[in-house]
């Protein structure tokens, strides 16, 4: 059997979850990892490499890399998958024309509504005074940035005057600079949150299991919204099979319908994520690339070796998935202070007796002399599986009390 190279491009407790998943491939040769993290280091060779695409695909191909998994969406977004291909490196990830359903809001909006894909009503605006007349006694709103804002560009308003800070802060004070530039306005949805990952090719998709994911900082889904404070899988409270068909036929066919019809190539992985409303499924927005805490809820469920399902895509095919009995949750520790700034170079203590079956996957972590030190707002993430929702909360949360660092935090109501 011959062994294939692989480069897993990102930094997070996501890429450590890819890294550890394709390493138990023996497809999987060396694996490099570029910038990776201090955790990474001991699973996978990590380089600290620039970020521009002649250097990474010079990297490549002087290791000969056969493979590379882009984790991040920026570089998804500034066409790397192109680059690379150009190069005659495949990679797993959309290219930059398809990268754009979560590039832009705007785009992604207006392709739902050409393709009829339940959304939540919206408006667009380029100027601030123009929103901020439209929000003017409104309420249950949700005001998005346009472009990227590192998962900080929506905020839910509940009254009027709530969504014209939020318009003031975005557009105004250009607290995200030019991705704050346009605006969108839509009704809140109110119903439980989920997301469903898919895997696209140009022959046909692939569902993964559903997750759901915890972004408030706080129990009880308290607090400012962060990129994750947790996850679990299958989150089949929230869909059920009913609702699971209602999802392919009204959303995931007339995505994959409207892609093909717009020329569109898609290769890789397409996270949606999900309101359920009084059992109808609505988007609530889309990543072009594995979720980040999901896929370290999701991966550890799957029994497929990874690297097989992605050169079975690639080769035109459409793997059938076959998944572990049980439940996987997923729990973030963060810094203090997070998600606005927070201190770092705090050393990491675990002890001894954490369980073989536990997996930590690190996020914002460095490694100094054999210790593990805070680098990050997000630092690890600990997973467990379990028959259960409930032995897997019981087991993960046993985990994390035999892990510290100061100022540590987390939310205890994941999956519960």
């Amino acid at each position: 059997m011959k062994k294939i190279n692989v480069l897993v491009i990102g930094s997070g407790g996501r890429e450590h979850a890819l890294v550890w998943k394709i390493k138990q491939s023996p497809f999987a040769g060396k694996v490099f990892v570029a910038p990776g993290n201090g955790g990474i280091s001991r699973d996978a060779k990590i380089f600290d490499l620039p970020a521009d695409f002649e250097t990474l695909a010079s990297f490549a191909e002087n290791r000969k890399i056969g493979y590379v998994v882009v984790g991040p969406e920026v570089p998804l977004i500034n066409g790397i998958a192109d680059f690379f291909a150009n190069r005659g490196i495949p990679v797993f990830g959309p290219s930059r024309e398809a990268a754009m359903l979560e590039g832009s809001k705007i785009f992604a909006k207006k392709f739902m509504k050409k393709n009829r894909i339940p959304t939540a009503e919206f408006e667009i605006f380029d100027k601030p005074e123009d929103a901020i007349k439209f929000v003017k006694n409104r309420k249950n709103i949700v005001v998005k940035a346009d472009g990227l804002c590192a998962g900080k560009g929506v905020v839910v308003c509940d009254t009027g005057e709530e969504a014209h800070n939020a318009i003031k802060r975005i557009m105004a004070d250009k607290i995200f600079g030019s991705a704050g530039e346009r605006i969108v306005i839509e009704r809140k949805l109110v119903g439980e949150e989920a997301s469903v990952l898919v895997l696209f090719s140009d022959k046909g998709y692939v569902p993964l299991i559903p997750a759901r994911d915890h972004k408030p900082a706080f129990d009880g889904g308290r607090g400012p919204n962060t990129g994750g404070m947790g996850a679990y899988a299958p989150a089949i409270s929230a869909i059920s099979e009913k609702i699971s068909g209602k999802i392919e036929r009204e959303i995931i066919k007339p995505l994959a319908e409207g892609i093909r019809r717009e020329g569109i190539s898609y290769f890789g992985v397409l996270y949606i994520g999900l309101m359920i409303v009084n059992g109808a499924p609505y988007v609530l927005e889309f990543n072009v690339r594995f979720g980040d805490p999901e896929t370290q809820a999701i991966l550890p469920l799957l029994k497929n070796d990874l690297m097989e399902v992605f050169m079975e895509m690639e080769d035109g095919g459409l793997p059938a998935l076959v998944w572990e009995n049980g439940f996987c949750v997923d729990v973030v520790l963060a810094s203090g202070g997070y998600p606005g700034k927070c201190e770092t170079g705090k050393k990491i203590t675990f002890a001894k007796n954490i369980p073989s079956d536990i997996m930590i996957f690190h996020a914002g972590t460095e490694l100094k002399n054999g210790n593990f030190f805070t680098s990050g707002g997000r630092v690890l993430n600990v997973a467990a599986c379990g028959g259960s929702l409930k032995k897997a909360r019981e087991k993960v949360y046993g985990a994390v009390s035999k892990i510290g660092f100061e100022g540590m935090f987390y939310r205890k109501d994941i999956g519960k």
